[in-house]
């Protein structure tokens, strides 16, 4: 007998023993590479720092349970609008993800973020990170964007005038 769906969303042909109301493959047996569950955070918020050698909160986090510790996390963030306003010689700041909130340690090996140079006062762009990361647990895990003004004499500003959505995306991927 051939399988239909009917237009109730109703299922007909198929045997007993056939699909279970349960999920047909569960989530631990998905080949490797597979996304297994999404968490997304947005903001319009907006968040600047004039400091130096520190880093600072811009207000964009997520959370995600992994469902194996073998599984890592795809992490995408987007910052439109991110950059420094005024001043004036080179410029240098970054965005960096955090693991385990803002008292966390950073994920990534290398800055991620702009890097604008002599001339370029009042220049923002979208940022862009995406990392895979190993979190090595079942337990909630939080992820934190956080930024730094690393060097120069303007304020750096995350999604500046706040009129902008950033983004966080946390994605589970089957090992």
């Amino acid at each position: 007998m051939p399988i239909a769906i009917n237009g109730s969303g109703t299922v007909t042909g198929i045997s007993t023993g056939g699909i279970s109301d349960t999920k047909a493959v569960a989530d631990a047996a998905m080949p490797a590479g597979s996304i297994i569950q999404v968490v997304s955070q947005t903001t319009g918020g907006q968040a600047t720092i004039s400091s130096t050698g520190t880093f600072a909160s811009t207000g964009l986090e997520a959370t995600i349970t992994p469902i194996s510790s073998s599984n890592k996390i795809l992490i995408e963030v987007n910052s439109p609008m991110t950059g420094f306003a005024g001043g004036s010689g080179s410029q240098q700041g970054s965005l960096k993800v955090f693991r385990g909130g803002a008292s966390g340690s950073s994920v990534e090996s290398s800055t991620n973020g702009l890097s604008l140079q002599f001339g370029e006062p009042n220049t923002y762009s979208d940022a862009k990170i995406l990392f895979l990361d190993s979190p090595s647990t079942t337990s909630a895990t939080t992820y934190t964007v956080m930024m730094s003004r690393r060097s120069g004499d303007s304020t750096y500003s995350f999604n500046r005038n706040g009129q902008q959505i950033a983004s966080i995306v946390l994605s589970e991927v089957a090992a």
